[in-house]
């Protein structure tokens, strides 16, 4: 075997490992409420508000936060308010709970134990009479859910939520 196989081997590895780094010099914000920060630290200065589907050039990352350049600013913001792609317009906005989450297309009739939804499927409904226990119709789920997909939160409560949480870019 001729001695620069080797070392051959381990730059081209290197290479193959880094490749992902290095395509990657272009993000999107995917999150509402993504700031651009002057430190990589939640609690550091508001540098800009980044709209959803905001193009990034990435300048470098540490830890959890990616240093960006957008629209003449330059910081930090959180890897969880960012996509390699650019969001789709029907997953942008909406100002219930779950408004950027996107539509569901799960009918709640069809959902199943797997689903964490107990008793929706027929199934769990003869389970149930065949226990001895009263099924509750069908309604009564779909009413739960539709009363917490139907709920208002603004966006200091999400943020005030997230940080006494210590979640995402407040994790420490």
């Amino acid at each position: 075997m001729n001695k620069g196989t080797p070392l051959l081997a381990a730059l081209g590895g290197a290479l193959l490992l880094a490749a992902p780094a290095l395509a990657q010099d272009r993000l999107f914000v995917a999150s509402e409420g993504a700031k651009l920060k002057a430190d990589k630290s939640a609690s550091s200065d508001t540098v800009a508000e980044l709209p959803v589907g905001t193009p990034l050039t990435v300048q470098g990352q540490e830890d959890s936060w990616y240093k960006v350049s957008t629209g003449g600013h330059s910081g930090w913001i959180y890897r969880g308010k960012v996509a390699a792609s650019p969001p789709e317009a029907s997953k942008q906005g909406g100002d219930n709970l779950f408004g950027s989450a996107g539509a569901s297309t799960i009918m709640v009739s069809e959902a199943d134990s797997a689903r964490s939804m107990r008793g929706l499927n027929a199934s769990e409904q003869q389970a149930a009479k065949e226990a001895g226990r009263a099924p509750r119709p069908l309604s009564d789920y779909q009413h739960a859910l539709d009363a917490v997909l139907a709920q208002k939160v603004d966006k200091k409560e999400l943020e005030s939520f997230l940080k006494a949480g210590r979640i995402g870019e407040y994790a420490k």
